[in-house]
């Protein structure tokens, strides 16, 4: 069993290309799941006898933990013993899942009706699948999959009977609990249910932390839940969630369990089902609730198409081969009540290292699609202002493929039929491009038709003008499907950066006086190390990347950029040499709008306190303190600003998304350079550790890059085609 701790490497490209050979499309015909099959599943945890769940809930109930915590809470709150239980038995049935055969496969047959409709294809790993199937039954496993839509609830349940798998528990929202029968569909076919926070009812914590302990030590199904904690509306990975991981683990720690397994899953969407909802929430539209009728409303998808729909399962990994445990050290709190079990510092960090190794190997098993590298190859030419055809397309789509299996990608993309794969993605995806002329062009929202669709009121941050909108909405949606490639990217992009910045160094040096070396090679590409690593740091809550890899990465992307012709360092004298070509144009392109937004976002923050606070502060308009709110608005006002200027630097339509934002903010507060009052939740600049020192450093990167102004060049690309919304 692997454990990940071991560094993945590279495919060879004919092996890369075989590794696609092996995903099946199982709603091809003749293929289509047979929901009325005998279903004798493989079962995640073998027992001599089996508990369904009702039994379920009353071996928590009944459980020597569940009484302490009874007693505890009836002493603490000076009630009676009745009425803990009662509360209890409330709680456990508010969140126990149920298990009805027939509304599974009712629901299966619903999906494959719709799947088939919208759909060119579901394509499932069926080796992958198959390894995972036959190391079950040995210990509890929880199923990790990288969530970006709502269909990932479902797709694993209909993966998991197509492969005669045991559905798993799936850890779902109270949202969904609240759905006038959709709860109730969604419990009896497997989800148990959550509060979205619970931290100030401790008795609901306990419980729930009972429930997930009994799933995982005395149930044997396996779990199912998102590590991530919530879809991410920009489609890259986001920072792990370690709560539901640290519950699903304690049956470890206290040494009930020998070993859990963890297995990624890897799920991937040729054009997902909620991309305009996520481009409108991120410009500041509010999030629609989740109702019955929504969901049938929604489904006016049915007239649409949405490509092929991927999914892998990584390979399992052994918590106990991970952690390097021998056991011996966990037992002591087995019988300890779950108000008493608290996992130390030591235990969190080996949970912290566990939960970004998950990311990055679910990262690892998302398959590249042909939009993804259209729209990579695409984004590069409007900087460069460059119009591409078909034919210039399936050049550099063909040199992306090559260079992303070189990287170890899992690439989608067929040389074969490159030209009709192009047509028919840009077909798939007109509501962003589409051909006129020949040429690729954006496909612009019409301003009045945003003005008509969206109530500015509502909106969480600045009031966007339409005219605004109807340039970020095309370019966020594309920057989207970018964004699953910067696992592969980022670190290239840092290193092309680290070179540029030494080189003009190096220029400057010359300048001054022509030496006879710039230090030796090791020399230079230690210094290379140094300056990646740094950027890491700066985008470490932007890319989540982290995987104690490093330096046998940056080996792999320094021979790849000299591979490519991208870079080069002497031996002699370590003189480095850039050049400029389509694999360094891409790589930069994908890494600018992240370096605008963060550079852009330090000016609007270091502005502050000296521009007026909301008027819904009550604190005086010139103030120490700002809170997260002002500076989005501010951001917004800004950049919107920016953007109706005829000739301006370092901005792109990605400076309004919200949600980078705050993980822009999330950083600079990590980095130290502001701090968050825990009381008032108001920001305050560090005055040891100014921002404007990375403000510097930022625009010093953006400088580098060797590119005009994205926004203007951009709306040439842009026509009023009215998208499809």
């Amino acid at each position: 069993m692997k454990t990940g701790t071991s560094p993945p490497d590279a495919l060879p490209l004919g092996a890369a290309s075989l590794y696609m050979k092996e995903f099946e499309n199982i709603i091809a015909s003749g293929k289509e799941p047979v929901m009325t099959k005998e279903y004798k599943p493989q079962v995640a945890n073998e027992f001599e006898r089996y508990l369904n769940p009702q039994t379920l809930k009353r071996h928590v109930f009944r459980s020597e933990k569940v009484r302490k915590i009874i007693e505890h809470y009836a002493q603490v709150n000076n009630s009676s013993v009745k009425q803990i239980e009662k509360q209890v038995k409330e709680i456990i049935d508010e969140i126990g899942l149920e298990r009805n055969l027939a509304i599974i496969r009712w629901c299966g047959m619903a999906i494959t009706a719709i799947a088939k409709r919208i759909l060119s294809g579901i394509y499932v790993n069926s080796a992958n699948i198959r390894r995972v199937r036959e190391q079950l039954g040995r210990n509890p496993v929880c199923y990790l999959p990288s969530h970006r839509s709502y269909m990932d609830f479902v797709l694993m349940s209909y993966i998991c009977f197509y492969y005669d798998i045991e559905i798993p528990g799936i850890a779902a929202g109270m949202d969904f609990h609240g759905m006038f029968g959709m709860g109730t569909m969604l419990r009896k076919t497997g989800a148990f249910f959550m509060r979205r926070s619970f931290s100030n009812d401790e008795l609901y914590w306990d419980i729930f932390r009972e429930y997930m302990y009994a799933l995982i030590s005395a149930y044997h199904i396996g779990v199912e839940f998102f590590i991530e904690g919530t879809r991410s509306r920009n489609f890259k990975a986001l920072v792990p969630k370690i709560g539901l991981l640290s519950m699903a683990l304690l049956p470890y720690f206290t040494g009930e369990v020998s070993d859990v397994t963890i297995v990624p899953v890897s799920i991937t969407y040729e054009r997902l089902l909620e991309e305009q909802l996520f481009v409108y929430e991120l410009l500041g539209v509010p999030k629609p609730k989740e109702t019955t009728k929504g969901f049938f409303k929604a489904l006016k998808i049915i007239d649409e198409r949405f490509g092929k729909m991927y999914l892998d399962f990584g390979a399992p990994i052994s918590v106990r081969e991970f952690f390097g445990h021998t056991g011996a050290d966990r037992m002591p709190r087995a019988s300890m009540g779950a108000h008493l079990q608290k996992l130390n510092k030591c235990e969190l960090d080996l949970i912290k290292k566990l939960g970004n190794e998950i990311i990055y190997q679910q990262q690892r098993g998302i398959v590249i699609s042909t939009f993804n590298l259209l729209c990579l190859y695409y984004a590069s030419r409007i900087y460069l202002e460059h119009w591409v055809n078909i034919d210039e397309l399936a050049n550099g789509i063909a040199e992306l493929k090559k260079l992303f299996e070189e990287l170890g990608a899992h690439v989608a993309t067929d040389l074969n039929c490159l030209k009709v794969d192009i047509m028919e993605t840009v077909e798939i995806h007109s509501n962003i491009v589409h051909f006129e002329n020949g040429r690729l062009q954006f496909t612009q929202v019409a301003a009045a038709q945003l003005a008509q669709e969206i109530d500015s009121k509502r909106l969480k941050a600045h009031v966007l003008l339409p005219q605004a909108m109807a340039v970020a909405v095309p370019a966020l949606a594309l920057q989207l499907y970018i964004n699953p490639c910067m696992f592969w990217l980022a670190r290239p992009a840092y290193l092309i950066i680290a070179a540029l910045q030494l080189r003009e160094e190096q220029q400057t040096q010359r300048g001054v006086k022509i030496p006879e070396s710039f230090g030796t090679y090791s020399e230079v590409v230690d210094s290379l190390f140094q300056r990646v690593s740094k950027l890491d740091n700066i985008f470490k809550h932007e890319f989540i990347i982290e995987s104690n890899r490093d330096m046998e990465e940056f080996n792999r992307n320094l021979a790849l950029l000299s591979k490519h012709g991208v870079l080069t360092i002497a031996q002699n004298n370590g003189r480095i040499t850039f050049h400029e070509n389509v694999a360094s144009n891409v790589i930069l392109s994908s890494l600018a709008p992240f370096l605008c937004l963060y550079y852009q976002l330090a000016v609007t923050v270091n502005e502050f306190p000296t521009v007026s606070c909301s008027t819904s502060s009550s604190r005086s308009n010139e103030c120490d303190e700002f809170s997260t709110k002002d500076v989005l608005i501010h951001m917004q006002q800004r950049i919107e600003k920016l953007m109706q200027l005829p000739n301006v630097a370092n901005v792109h339509p990605y400076c309004l998304a919200l949600d980078n934002l705050n993980i822009a903010l999330y950083s600079f507060q990590q980095a130290g350079c502001i701090k968050k009052d825990k009381e008032s939740g108001m920001l305050q600049h560090v005055h040891d550790k100014p921002l404007r020192t990375l403000e510097a450093e930022l625009l010093r990167y953006c400088q580098l890059l060797p590119f005009k102004q994205y926004y203007k060049v951009a709306s040439a690309h842009m026509i009023s085609t009215p998208s499809k919304l």
